[in-house]
């Protein structure tokens, strides 16, 4: 007897031992995929945030991230964390119209007064509207990685008024209505994955693209590209998700370690976004490009904002343009 009690607790440590080895039932591994370019303040800050949760869980949480679209463009990460084959997924907001054409909204052309409002939104009522869309596709929000203001750069001449676009290709993400408000001004928009991007303006493929400070500068695109217009036509949000399968399976303590750095991360990116914007312009004018900051932003979204009626009443219902509108500062 004495000897059956022995082997069995021999045989209890040894199954003990190996799944600690393996990570165990109270350990999660999970793999987040994201578009952005490395050496962004949203990519610096997602790497960082996914090794202090591994640290403050002590090793409970292990995120591993794959950057720069190694996973697949946005939609095809988006589609893999819908299906439960990627655990989380840091998804521009506007991409996700692909599951809910909601998420489109974050395409309106100038949606906010200003930047404040705009990062106030996506912390209130607006980013919990968001989240909750999302909810239903079967994901748990964790944070808002701000992107930034989105600038047009191309080789022909400074974008001053909307006039000057008209009849100039330029590249977009794989949105409807970005595509529609580039059409309001007479631009030809072709959708592009990024990876596609920087190869199609050596080649002439497209004259112009749309992008943020940061995104521009650690992409190389003033190798391609000769303008850069200040027009900050568009606000864009990296909506961090993850499976919520793979969320539930996550103890409460550390849900609360993660959405703590997040939080934290959330506030380190917008710091380093507005604290590096002059000297990014700054690079890259000694990096060869023209910079105009002389944009008639006013006219820009005067002749955009047939958008607003169009999708408003098609897509996103009166409910959602209250919370947007509450929201706008405008």
């Amino acid at each position: 007897m004495k000897r059956f009690l022995a082997l069995s607790m021999c045989i209890a440590m040894l199954f003990g031992l190996a799944a600690c080895g393996s990570g165990g039932a109270s350990s999660v591994n999970i793999k987040l995929g994201h578009a952005l370019s490395e050496g962004t303040p949203a990519c610096e800050g997602i790497a960082a945030w996914a090794d202090t949760v591994k640290d403050r869980t002590e090793g409970r949480v292990n995120i591993e991230v794959f950057p720069n679209s190694q996973l697949g463009t946005e939609t095809e990460m988006l589609e893999q964390v819908k299906l439960g084959s990627l655990g989380a997924g840091a998804i521009m907001v506007g991409s996700m119209q692909n599951l809910d054409m909601k998420m489109a909204i974050e395409d309106l052309p100038y949606m906010w007064a200003d930047i404040e409002h705009a990062r106030a939104a996506y912390d209130g009522e607006f980013g919990d509207y968001l989240a909750n869309i999302m909810s239903e596709q079967g994901m748990t929000q964790v944070a808002y990685v701000e992107w930034g203001y989105r600038h047009i750069t191309n080789n022909k001449k400074p974008i001053v008024v909307p006039e000057d676009m008209k009849g100039m290709s330029i590249r977009v993400a794989q949105t409807a209505l970005r595509v529609d408000a580039f059409e309001q001004i007479g631009a030809v928009p072709t959708v592009l994955a990024f990876s596609e991007l920087y190869g199609a303006l050596r080649q002439g493929v497209v004259e112009a693209q749309e992008n943020p400070l940061p995104t521009i500068a650690a992409a190389n695109l003033n190798e391609v590209q000769e303008y850069l217009s200040l027009t900050g036509h568009f606000y864009n949000t990296v909506m961090m998700v993850m499976d919520t399968k793979v969320w539930d399976k996550i103890s409460a303590e550390d849900q609360a370690i993660i959405l703590e750095e997040a939080g934290k991360m959330e506030k380190t990116v917008r710091e380093e976004n507005s604290a590096t914007e002059a000297d990014t312009i700054q690079h890259l004018k000694d990096a060869g490009m023209k910079v105009n900051d002389d944009v008639d932003t006013a006219a820009f979204r005067k002749a955009m904002l047939p958008v607003y009626d169009k999708w408003g009443k098609d897509v996103f219902g009166t409910e959602m343009m209250d919370v947007y509108r509450a929201a706008s500062g405008w």
